[in-house]
């Protein structure tokens, strides 16, 4: 029996390559199982401090931008129901998200995603939209907040309607607790 060289190297040859697609194949298939497990955990105090403003959220829709290759523009839906959050889910795990669970006074229910799925109505109140627009500066600066909280706290006081007073000073009760211990954004500039 001669040693035949050509027939060992491709006889190697293919052993190796038949082998790396297997321990390739087998190094996926256990890779695919590090995954951790969706967790969904219900936050209580997010959901408790959303559901009592009531019903002032409405949906954002998304709307096809002109130039097809761009991202969709978000906004305001057509539709006017007003929803009040049911309860504010995470889900802990490969997705790693935030949805709110939302019901309207007729009962219909609606998942979105917590970050930009639906707003509060109350933003679009005329005599409120230099209020926000400043407490919405005061939150994504990062410096002293003193003088622009006595700016606002003086705006507020300055609102005719009580209505609109009410709604503005739980607001800055709200931005005043998200400065001094990092708490929940107001529920009033959610987006």
């Amino acid at each position: 029996m001669k040693f035949n060289f050509k027939k060992f190297s491709m006889l190697s040859l293919a052993a190796v390559l038949f082998s790396t697609s297997l321990i390739t194949t087998n190094a996926n298939a256990e890779s695919n199982n590090q995954y951790p497990k969706e967790k969904i955990v219900k936050s209580k105090q997010l959901t408790q401090k959303l559901a009592k403003d009531g019903y002032v959220y409405r949906l954002f829709t998304a709307k096809t931008t002109k130039n097809s290759d761009g991202p969709d523009e978000i906004v305001p839906s057509k539709d006017k129901t007003d929803f009040k959050v049911k309860e504010v889910l995470s889900y802990n795990g490969a997705t790693s998200h935030e949805v709110a669970k939302l019901v309207s006074r007729k009962g219909r229910t609606v998942t979105v995603d917590f970050m930009n799925g639906f707003y509060n109505k109350n933003k679009n109140i005329k005599s409120l939209k230099n209020i926000i627009k400043l407490e919405t500066k005061i939150m994504n600066a990062d410096k002293k907040h003193d003088k622009n909280l006595k700016k606002v706290r003086k705006m507020i006081n300055h609102l005719k309607s009580a209505k609109d007073r009410k709604i503005a000073l739980e607001s800055y009760h709200q931005l005043e607790d998200y400065l001094n211990n990092n708490g929940m954004q107001p529920s009033l500039l959610i987006v």
